[in-house]
C-alpha cells in the first residue's frame, strides 16, 4: 500500500514554522501510524526521528483531531490519499463551521479569481481586491472595497455599491449605495467577476466505502454515464434563437425571474430527504469543527487554501468541507429546448462537488453529450425578444469536435485558466473514462518552477498509471520522461488504429495536418426543437461557441434551426427511451475533408495530454505534432499552452498566434484556439483553426481563472477517491509494454492456486455451449492488452510454437500444457506428452523437458523417443484411438456427436454415483465401509470420447531424426500417427501442440502445413535491459499477429517478506520515471509454480470425483 500525505509544522522554530512536506508511505495494509509517525515528523522538520525529544511522543493531528497513533491505521479516514497532517498543533487557529450549518453562501462563479465558496453567517462582509476585504478577489477590474454584503436577522441578504470604480449589478440592474436585497440565486457582477448568492444548508452526497488501502470506494450513481441528468420536463414551448453576430442568442426563458443565465431563486434550494449524516465523510473534521456563531473574517473554502499554499490572506478562516450541490451554474439554453441551467458547472459547484463527493462527481460517460466539453469563460448575450442582456452565459469549447485546443496568453492567467479547464475533466469524468497526461519539458523554465506550478496536478487520481505505463504518475519534467510518455501514447494511437478503433474513416492524417479544414456550410442535425428523436423526444443543445468545421447541410439561419458561432447550426437528439444523447455525425475540426467521421464517437477511455511549453527536439516535437493530428481518432486529444502577451491593438491576433506557435509549435495542430487579450489579460478570443489560420473573429468571453490554492484544495479532495468496481469496465483495453518477464499464474489469475477457484474455472467450462466436449483454451503469456490465449476449439485446431535454441520452447509448452489443466476438468481433456529428442527426463532443469508436467491428472502418456519398441507402441496405440473415435462419431464431428448426448439448451455436468454399490450389494454379516471419494472415482464410467491434446517437444528430433539417435528405427512411425492427427484431429477431437526449431524441415511436414495458429518465438538477447527468454508473438491466419511474453511456470514460488514501513520525501519532478522495483527472489528450496498448480488441480480432480482418461501405453 502506498499513500501520499502532507506534513505542516505549524508551531515549528522560526526556520521551519508553517514548512510543509509531501510525502510518500509504504506500508503493508493495517499499519498503525505509530509505525511512521517519527518519520512523518523528520521529514518535515529534517531530524531523523522527528520532534521526540526526552521521550515524547509524535504529536499528530488531522484538522482539529488529535490522532491515537495506535489506534490511527494508514489507509482508512483520515489517513487516506492527499490528507493534510498538522505536526503537534492543528493546522488550523481557530474551529471552522461545517459548510452544511452557514445558512447562506456566496460562490464566485465566474471571471479571473473565480471557484471560491464563502460562508454567511451574518452581519456585514465586504468584497473587493484589498487583503483587508472579507472576501477578496484577485480582480483587477474590482476596486479595493467594491461591495458589501449583509445578512439580516431574518435571513435576507442585502449587497450595497461602496463606491467602486466600474460599479455593481445584481441580475443586470445597477445597484448604488442604497442597499438592495439579493434574492436567492441572485446574481452579482463586480468588475469581471460574477458571484452568487445560494442556500446554505445540507447537501446531496454519493456515499464512499473505505478501502483500506488509502482510496475511498465511490458509490454507484457517481460515475455511471450520463448521471445527473435526469429527464427535463417537457414545456408546452420555446422560443426559437435569432443568429447573432457571435453565436446564437438565448430564449427569454432561461433566467427568468433572475435576469441572468444561472436561473431562478429554486435551483439553490436543497431538496427534501438530503442526506445529513456524517457516515463516510472522510474529510469531516479534518480542518476543525466549530461554533457556526462564531463571527470569522474571510469564511470560505478559498481563504483555508491559501494559507495552506502559503499564498496572501494568512489570517484564520473558516473553511471546511462541505456536500456536492446538485444545481450549479449553467449556460445559456439553445434555441427552442429546455435547457438544464446547470449543463456546465462553475468552478464553485466543482469544488463543492469534489469536497462532498456531490451527485455530479463523474457524471460524464462516453455517452454524455457533453463529455470532454470545456467551459472556458462567460459572455453577454442579447436576448432574442430584445428585452436585455443575459449576463455570464457560459462559453465552451467540445475537445471531441476541435480535436486539440490551445490556449495563449500570459503565464499567471493562462496557469488559472488551464487550472479551471483540467478541474472541470476531472470532476465530471471518472478516472476510468479519463487520464490525463501532463508534459512540462520546456528547458527555458528551471524544473523547480515548473513542478510547483505543477504539483496540484499529481494529487488527482486521472494521473495515476491505469494502463501498464512505466511511471509513477503520468507527468513528464525532462525530455526523457516526455519521451516515454509520447512514446505510450503514440503506441496506444497506433493499437487502436490497427484495431479499428478510431471514430474517423480508414485514411489516416499525416503528422503535418494543421488540424482544420476550411469547409463552410452546416452540419447535420435535427436543427429545430422538435428534433429527430421521435414522438416525445427533446432536443438537447450543444454548448455555445464550441469551434466546429461545418460540413455542407442545411445553410446556416434557416428558420428553426440553431445557428452556432460561426454560423453553423448545431443540435442534438435526446432518446426518451435510454435518455442518452443520438447525434448526427459532424466533422470535427481535426477531421480532413477526405476523412469520413461515422458512428457514435471513440467509446473511450480517453486522454488529455497537457503540453506546457516547447519540449525541444524534433523528435518530440514530431512525436506531439502527430498525437494532436490523429490522437483524436484514439481517443487521445492535446491541451496545449503557449506563454506569450496578450494580444492587443499593437499585438493583433495573427501576430499573436504565430507567436505562440513558434513558443510552442504544437499549438500550430490544434483545431481550436483561445487567445487571452486586453491589458490584464481578462478576455478570451475562441476561435477555429483553418489551414490558413484561426477564423477572426471567433467568440469574445471573459476568461474563467482559478488559484494555485483552490486547484490544490480541489485536487486534494479528489485524491483519496475512487470508482467502485473494475477499472476500465466496458473500455477496450489500451495497449501496454510487454514486462521483460511473467508469471503464468499471475497472467491465468491464478496467484493462490487453490482447488476452489479451479473448480469454479470447471464448473464454468462446462456450462458453456461453446465448449461443447470439453474447452481447450491455453493462456501462453502477457500482452499489450492482458493475457494472451490460444484457443484450440476456436482458432485451431492445432498449434506450432518456432523458435531458435534458447528461445523458450519449452517452457511455452510447459506453460500450454499447466493452462490448459486450469480451463478443464481431466475427464473432458487428457493430454499426451512426447519429448522428441533424446537425454530428456534424464536429470534436473532444462532436462527435464515436459516430463516435469506429468504430475498434472489431465496428462496420461508420457513419451521419450529413445525406445524404439515404446515408440512403436505408442503409434499404434494412438492410431488406434484415431480410429476409434472414427467409428464412434461415423458421418458426424466431435462438436455435433457432444451437442446430440447434450439436455436440450445446457450441458450437464458429470454427477457423482453417490453410494453406487450400497443398495444392491449382497448381504454380508461384515461390516462394510461407504466408499470414500477414490472408490467413486474408480467406480465411475471413463467419458467415452473426452477431448485429447498432444503435445510434442522438438517435432523436428522426430521429423529428421539424427544419425545414430536411439529413436531413430521407430522415428517414422510416431511421425505417420502425428500426420494423421494433424489431418483428422479437427474432426474428431484431438488436437496437436508441437514445437520445433527454425532450420529443420518441420515446415515441409504435415503438422506444419495445417497449423492454423502459430507463435514465433526470437532468438535471446544477452543484457540486463533485456527481455527473459519467451518474448514471441502469435500468428492467426485472419488476424493481425499479437506480441507476448510467454509465462514462467517451473519458476521457484517467490519470496513473501514483511514489508517495513517507509517514509521518502515526495519529488514531483521524478514521479515520471520508471518506478525502482525490487528484485522478485525465488525460494531456493520451494515448489514451482508448476508443482503449486499441480498438486490443486490433484486435489481439484478428486472433489470433484473425475475418472482419468486411460492412457494410451
Amino acid at each position: 500500500m502506498q499513500i501520499r500525505l502532507t506534513v505542516v509544522d505549524p508551531p515549528g522554530p522560526p526556520p521551519q514554522r508553517g514548512a510543509s512536506r509531501d510525502v510518500l508511505v509504504t506500508a503493508p495494509v493495517g499499519t498503525d501510524l505509530a509505525a511512521v509517525a517519527s518519520a512523518l515528523a523528520g521529514a518535515v522538520t529534517g531530524e531523523g526521528a522527528g520532534r521526540d525529544t526526552g521521550g515524547a511522543a509524535v504529536v499528530l493531528y488531522a484538522g482539529v483531531e488529535r490522532l491515537d497513533p495506535r489506534r490511527a491505521v494508514l489507509g482508512e479516514p483520515p489517513l487516506v490519499d492527499g490528507a493534510v497532517l498538522a505536526l503537534g498543533a492543528p493546522l488550523a487557529a481557530e474551529p471552522h463551521p461545517e459548510l452544511d450549518d452557514a445558512p447562506t453562501q456566496l460562490h464566485v462563479v465566474a471571471g479571473p479569481d473565480a471557484g471560491g465558496v464563502h460562508l454567511l453567517h451574518g452581519g456585514r462582509i465586504t468584497v473587493g481586491r484589498s487583503a483587508d476585504a472579507d472576501v477578496p478577489l484577485d480582480d483587477p477590474d474590482v476596486s479595493r472595497l467594491h461591495c458589501a454584503v449583509t445578512v439580516g436577522a431574518d435571513g435576507r441578504v442585502s449587497v450595497v455599491d461602496l463606491g467602486s470604480t466600474n460599479g455593481t449589478t445584481l441580475d443586470g440592474t445597477r445597484i448604488g449605495e442604497r442597499a438592495v436585497r439579493v434574492p436567492a440565486g441572485g446574481l452579482l457582477r463586480i468588475g469581471e467577476s460574477a458571484l452568487r448568492v445560494a442556500p446554505g444548508g445540507p447537501r446531496t452526497r454519493v456515499p464512499v466505502v473505505a478501502d483500506g488501502e488509502g482510496c475511498l470506494r465511490v458509490g454507484p450513481g457517481a460515475d455511471a454515464p450520463d448521471a445527473g441528468f435526469p429527464p427535463a420536463p417537457p414545456l408546452p414551448s420555446a422560443p426559437v434563437a435569432e443568429a447573432g453576430p457571435l453565436g446564437p442568442r438565448p430564449p427569454s426563458g432561461a433566467g427568468a425571474g433572475t435576469g441572468h443565465a444561472y436561473g431562478s431563486a429554486s435551483w439553490g434550494t436543497p431538496d427534501e430527504g438530503l442526506l445529513t449524516g456524517r457516515e463516510g465523510d472522510t474529510h469531516a473534521g479534518r480542518f476543525g469543527v466549530g461554533d457556526g456563531a462564531q463571527s470569522v473574517r474571510r469564511r470560505g473554502l478559498g481563504a483555508w487554501a491559501r494559507r495552506l499554499a502559503g499564498g496572501r490572506g494568512e489570517q484564520p478562516a473558516d473553511g471546511a468541507p462541505g456536500y456536492g450541490e446538485a444545481a450549479s451554474a449553467g449556460g445559456a439554453p439553445d434555441a427552442g429546448v429546455p435547457q438544464r441551467p446547470d449543463t456546465w458547472p462553475d468552478p464553485a459547484a466543482l469544488l463543492l462537488t469534489a469536497l462532498g463527493p456531490g451527485p455530479r462527481l463523474w457524471e460524464r460517460g462516453p455517452g454524455h453529450p457533453e463529455a470532454l466539453t470545456l467551459r472556458l469563460g462567460t459572455a453577454d448575450r442579447s436576448a432574442p425578444d430584445g428585452s436585455g442582456l443575459l449576463p455570464a452565459v457560459p462559453v465552451t469549447a467540445a475537445l471531441r469536435e476541435a480535436g486539440a485546443l490551445g490556449l495563449a496568453g500570459p503565464r499567471p492567467r493562462l496557469s488559472g485558466l488551464a487550472r479551471a479547464v483540467l478541474a472541470q475533466l476531472a470532476a465530471l469524468h471518472s478516472p476510468d473514462l479519463l487520464e490525463i497526461v501532463l508534459i512540462s519539458a520546456d528547458g527555458s523554465r528551471p524544473v523547480e518552477e515548473r513542478a510547483a506550478e505543477w504539483s496540484w496536478l499529481g494529487w488527482l487520481p486521472h494521473v495515476r498509471p491505469n494502463h501498464g505505463q512505466d511511471c509513477r504518475l503520468l507527468l513528464a519534467y525532462d525530455r526523457e520522461q516526455a519521451a516515454a510518455r509520447t512514446e505510450e501514447l503514440l503506441r496506444r494511437v497506433d493499437d487502436l488504429t490497427a484495431r479499428g478503433a478510431g471514430t474517423a474513416g480508414a485514411r489516416s492524417i499525416p503528422a503535418q495536418s494543421t488540424g482544420g479544414s476550411g469547409g463552410s456550410g452546416s452540419s447535420g442535425g435535427s436543427g429545430s426543437s422538435g428534433g429527430s428523436g421521435g414522438s416525445g423526444a427533446r432536443s438537447y443543445p450543444r454548448p455555445y461557441d464550441t469551434p466546429l468545421i461545418p460540413h455542407q447541410s442545411q445553410a446556416p439561419g434557416t428558420p428553426g434551426t440553431p445557428a452556432g458561432p460561426l454560423g453553423a447550426p448545431v443540435s442534438g437528439t435526446l432518446s426518451p427511451a435510454f435518455g442518452a444523447p443520438t447525434r448526427s455525425p459532424r466533422r470535427p475540426s481535426w477531421a480532413k475533408d477526405e476523412a469520413d467521421l461515422g458512428g457514435t464517437g471513440f467509446p473511450g477511455p480517453y486522454t488529455v495530454v497537457v503540453v506546457d511549453g516547447d519540449p525541444g527536439g524534433t523528435g518530440l516535437q514530431e512525436a506531439l505534432a502527430r498525437l494532436a493530428a490523429v490522437g483524436p481518432r484514439a481517443g487521445v486529444h492535446v491541451l496545449c499552452l503557449a506563454e506569450v502577451a496578450a494580444s492587443s491593438a499593437s499585438s493583433p491576433v495573427a501576430r499573436t498566434y504565430d507567436t505562440a506557435c513558434t513558443v510552442t509549435p504544437t499549438l500550430r495542430h490544434c483545431g481550436a484556439v483561445a487567445l487571452l487579450s486586453g491589458d490584464v489579460a481578462g478576455t478570451l478570443q475562441l476561435m477555429r483553426v483553418a489551414p490558413g489560420g484561426p477564423v477572426t473573429p471567433g467568440v469574445l468571453a471573459t476568461v474563467d481563472a482559478v488559484s494555485p490554492a483552490w486547484a490544490e484544495r480541489f485536487a486534494r479532495a479528489l485524491a483519496p477517491l475512487r470508482p467502485d468496481g473494475t477499472a476500465g469496465a466496458g473500455h477496450a483495453r489500451v495497449a501496454a509494454p510487454l514486462p521483460q518477464s511473467a508469471r503464468l499464474l499471475d497472467e491465468l489469475g491464478l496467484a493462490r492456486a487453490t482447488p476452489a477457484s479451479l473448480m469454479a474455472r470447471w464448473a464454468d467450462a462446462a456450462d458453456d455451449p461453446e465448449a461443447l466436449g470439453g474447452r481447450a483454451r491455453a493462456v501462453l503469456g502477457a500482452g499489450p492488452h492482458g493475457p494472451v490465449t490460444a484457443d484450440l476449439v476456436a482458432d485451431g485446431p492445432h498449434l506450432l510454437i518456432e523458435g531458435p535454441a534458447g528461445s523458450g520452447r519449452t517452457e511455452l509448452l510447459r506453460a500450454v500444457v499447466a493452462s490448459l489443466a486450469a480451463a478443464e476438468r481431466p475427464d473432458r481433456l487428457g493430454m499426451v506428452l512426447i519429448d522428441g529428442r533424446d537425454g530428456v527426463g534424464t536429470g534436473n532443469g532444462r532436462n527435464e523437458g515436459l516430463r516435469v508436467c506429468v504430475e498434472i491428472p489431465h496428462v496420461t502418456t508420457h513419451l521419450i523417443a529413445n525406445d524404439p519398441v515404446r515408440m512403436r507402441e505408442f503409434a499404434q496405440s494412438l492410431s488406434a484411438e484415431l480410429k476409434r473415435r472414427a467409428e464412434l462419431l461415423g458421418r458426424t464431428d466431435f462438436a455435433q456427436w457432444h451437442a446430440g448426448r447434450a439436455a436440450p439448451g445446457r450441458v450437464i455436468a458429470q454427477r457423482t454415483p453417490s453410494g453406487a454399490g450400497d443398495i444392491e450389494a449382497p448381504p454380508s454379516s461384515t461390516l462394510r465401509l461407504r466408499p470414500g471419494a477414490a472408490a467413486r472415482q474408480r467406480a465411475e464410467a471413463v467419458p467415452p470420447l473426452p477431448r485429447l491434446v498432444v503435445v510434442v517437444d522438438d517435432l523436428d528430433a522426430l521429423v529428421s531424426p539424427a544419425l545414430g539417435a536411439p529413436g531413430r528405427p521407430a522415428a517414422g512411425s510416431v511421425t505417420r500417427a502425428l500426420e494423421a492427427v494433424a489431418r483428422e484431429g479437427e474432426r474428431l477431437g484431438v488436437h496437436l501442440v508441437a514445437a520445433a526449431g527454425t532450420d529443420g524441415r518441420t515446415a515441409e511436414s504435415e503438422p506444419a502445413r495445417r497449423a492454423t495458429l502459430r507463435i514465433r518465438l526470437a532468438a535471446p538477447q544477452q543484457g540486463p535491459d533485456e527481455p527473459a527468454p519467451g518474448r514471441g508473438e502469435l500468428v492467426h491466419l485472419d488476424a493481425p499477429a499479437v506480441e507476448f511474453q510467454a509465462g514462467r511456470v517451473t519458476g521457484r514460488i517467490p519470496r513473501t517478506a514483511t514489508q517495513r514501513p517507509t517514509v521518502v520525501p515526495l519529488d514531483w519532478h521524478r514521479m515520471g520515471d520508471p518506478p525502482t522495483r525490487r528484485p522478485v527472489r525465488e525460494l531456493g528450496n520451494g515448489p514451482t509454480d508448476l508443482a503449486l498448480l499441480a498438486s490443486a488441480v490433484e486435489r481439484a480432480a478428486r472433489q470433484v470425483a473425475a475418472a482419468q482418461v486411460p492412457s494410451l501405453l
